[in-house]
């Protein structure tokens, strides 16, 4: 069987090569994805209420930072607004975070290393719901051929992004700003990476 390339020193280069060349593109981007989904604050009564609306603008927020991310890696670079104009991926996003969150909760709950497991298993759900409109289940299915046989580098490149977040949120918290980009970008780059090594069936793509 052949061996699947899993390009992270790549993926990360290319991340940084056009948070560089857009730079006040991701920034803006990035910025308005942070605030409006950590817009919900409160009392403590109001806890539950906001907890469920930060949940709800999270996932709207991602539907349209995933689908620009996607759309400028095919070389198309959108107007930053239409980060609000996914919603068509909403629901799903918001059944695939609640419905993977569960699983990989439980799982870190059994010891640590099934949650890690599912984490990295299905880390491709998200881009595969918003770049090929496939609904939950699919989604998990896809996500769980690519990653199939490449868990122990995609976990070093999850450390590799762990490191960067931490990095920019020791800049004063400004970092942060330049970190996640580069961090969805190289995301994005590797999952369409394994799609090509995969050779996933053209009517799913």
């Amino acid at each position: 069987m052949e061996t699947i390339k899993v390009p992270i020193k790549n993926s990360f280069g290319y991340g940084w090569r056009e948070v560089k060349k857009s730079f006040w593109y991701f920034m803006g981007l990035t910025a308005i994805f942070l605030i409006i989904g950590s817009l919900p604050s409160g009392g403590p009564s109001d806890r539950m209420l906001l907890g469920i609306a930060g949940i709800f603008l999270s996932a709207w927020m991602i539907c349209g930072y995933v689908k620009i991310l996607l759309d400028y890696y095919d070389g198309k670079k959108n107007k930053i607004e239409n980060i609000f104009t996914q919603f068509k991926y909403f629901w799903r996003v918001l059944g695939a975070e609640i419905i993977l969150f569960t699983i990989i909760v439980l799982g870190l709950i059994l010891f640590i290393i099934p949650g890690i497991y599912f984490a990295l298993r299905f880390m491709f759900v998200i881009p595969l719901i918003v770049d090929k409109d496939l609904d939950i289940s699919e989604a998990m299915k896809q996500s769980t051929s690519l990653t199939r046989g490449i868990k122990w580098p995609l976990l070093g490149f999850i450390l590799v992004s762990f490191g960067i977040f931490i990095l920019g949120a020791l800049l004063f918290g400004v970092g942060i700003l330049v970190a996640i980009p580069i961090i969805w970008l190289a995301n994005i780059n590797l999952y369409r990476s394994l799609l090509l090594e995969n050779s996933v069936p053209a009517e799913q793509q």
